[in-house]
């Protein structure tokens, strides 16, 4: 089965889109405009944490973590991915940043809409800026 996007995600991106380019002031204000804005998620379901604006992702050993801005309150989403599987996402936009804390060297991969691999990420403390538009999905293992 391939993962879809929701309409009401598609709906929130135009909605973003068109707020964006019509008042051209940054994604959070933009994003603030939006009525429809809706949260980022992933499935399965995995812990996340809030993060103001301007700071990075913290990650704690053992897990992958990524951070996408939800626009319904103004904050950077991080998600903690824990446990060894596949997430696919639901409402990530714009772009956000990835550390892999994760032990045994294992390195995580995105996924485009037709499986194809986008990235992967090896173990490092590096917080590298990510490209959420064409990620469909991440295994974290």
């Amino acid at each position: 089965m391939r993962p879809q996007r929701s309409l009401l995600g598609a709906v929130g991106t135009m909605t973003l889109v068109l707020a964006s380019s019509v008042l051209a002031s940054g994604p959070a204000q933009a994003a603030s405009s939006a009525t429809s804005a809706v949260s980022p998620t992933v499935s399965p379901a995995a812990p996340s944490q809030l993060v103001p604006s301007g700071s990075h992702v913290g990650c704690d050993t053992g897990n992958f973590c990524a951070g996408v801005w939800d626009p319904t309150v103004n904050q950077w989403r991080v998600f903690f991915l824990y446990d060894c599987n596949r997430y696919y996402l639901s409402n990530w936009h714009g772009t956000g940043e990835v550390v892999n804390s994760q032990t045994d060297n294992a390195q995580a991969t995105t996924y485009g809409q037709n499986g194809n691999v986008i990235q992967t990420f090896p173990v490092s403390t590096d917080t590298p800026d990510v490209d959420w538009e064409p990620v469909w999905s991440i295994r974290n293992c």
